[in-house]
């Protein structure tokens, strides 16, 4: 049965390609999606959604903000209040990176690279419970990671693992986490320093 949970737009795309997609946006510090957030982000004429991971978050400057930053100062008797005013109620301007790890159309969830990227302008949201339990399903998804050079894959991989793990019933975590682990030991033989690295961040 799928999740009712909301439905929260974190911006719009900014610049794309096949890989990924960079969002921009003006959402508020407590709303900003966090590393290894699940994203998705509507191609091919609305007949498909690309499925992503947030792996990089940029806050941007805009002059206000350069002005604020070189004349404000820990003695003004303001101060505490003019930063609780930037960080809780002005829109700083934010630019999201996402990497694609695959895409869901009317035949199911597929993994690896998507057909198309999004659009320009097009509307990014975060995913809901269930997306995130479906894409997850199998550990294929951590294929386009690896093949990814732009990407942390090291730091990314075991926050998403951890991200759709808690997401599960806590009797099938340790199933979900040995998959995952089979998966990592096969695509990573031949690199057991790396192997060793990413699990150690896993546990």
């Amino acid at each position: 049965m799928a999740d009712t949970d909301s439905v929260i737009t974190i911006g719009n795309v900014l610049r794309a390609d096949i890989r990924g997609f960079v969002v921009a946006s003006r959402i508020p510090e407590p709303d900003v999606p966090t590393f290894g957030t699940f994203v998705r982000a509507a191609i091919q004429q609305q007949r498909a959604d690309l499925i992503g991971l947030v792996y990089n978050i940029t806050l941007q400057d805009d002059p206000f903000l350069k002005n604020l930053a070189v004349t404000v100062i820990e003695d003004d008797p303001r101060y505490a209040e003019i930063i609780r005013d930037q960080q809780e109620n002005r829109a700083v301007p934010v630019e999201i990176a996402v990497a694609a790890i695959g895409y869901r159309d009317e035949d199911g969830y597929h993994y690896g690279l998507p057909p198309q990227p999004p659009m320009i302008l097009h509307r990014i949201t975060v995913c809901s419970k269930d997306e995130v339990r479906h894409i997850t399903a199998a550990p294929d998804f951590m294929r386009a990671l690896f093949d990814n050079r732009d990407v942390p894959a090291d730091e990314l991989i075991p926050t998403a693992l951890q991200r759709a793990a808690r997401l599960r019933p806590e009797a099938l975590r340790a199933e979900f986490f040995l998959d995952a682990g089979r998966y990592l030991a096969q695509y990573l033989g031949r690199d057991p320093v790396r192997l060793e690295r990413i699990l150690r961040r896993l546990m």
